[in-house]
């Protein structure tokens, strides 16, 4: 089975439904083999992601990947996030929370504010090269176990 990346979804981050990745077949079933490959390889991934924080409970993976990624992505299209889409893009917790989030991700030295636009009142969020070393050196670990699992 081949994946193929589709539209982004809003905030940079690609997504599995609404067509953003399509499946060769929804035809296709897959054995106990590959789903038992396929779940280690997202426990591989989620353990790789705490150890990436080093194992750091501030960084949680549901409450701060999207907003981490989501930031890097944009950033890579060129297109930094501002503030409040940083917000929109994380799946929960308040908006005290979710600013909260990027306040601490910033005073660890992960991202950076910076005003933009031609009247500079729009804040963007940005990664630091600490986070893009720390996530390029994360999804490029986690890319070689899927496509082990998946070679299986």
């Amino acid at each position: 089975m081949k994946a193929s990346l589709g539209a982004a979804a809003p905030g940079g981050i690609e997504s599995w439904k609404d067509g953003g990745i399509a499946m060769a077949s929804d035809d296709d079933t897959l054995s106990d083999a590959q789903l038992l490959a396929w779940a280690q390889a997202l426990e591989a991934y989620a353990r790789d992601w705490d150890e990436t924080f080093e194992g750091r409970p501030n960084y949680f993976t549901q409450e701060f990947w999207y907003l981490l990624v989501g930031c890097l992505i944009a950033d890579w299209r060129g297109r930094p996030i501002t503030v409040g889409a940083a917000c929109q893009i994380m799946k929960s917790g308040s908006n005290r929370t979710r600013e909260e989030r990027i306040k601490r991700a910033v005073d660890d030295g992960y991202l950076v504010k910076t005003r933009a636009g031609e009247d500079g009142r729009a804040a963007v969020v940005r990664p630091t090269p600490k986070l893009e070393a720390l996530i390029r050196g994360h999804l490029e670990r986690t890319l070689r176990l899927v496509k082990a699992a998946l070679d299986r």
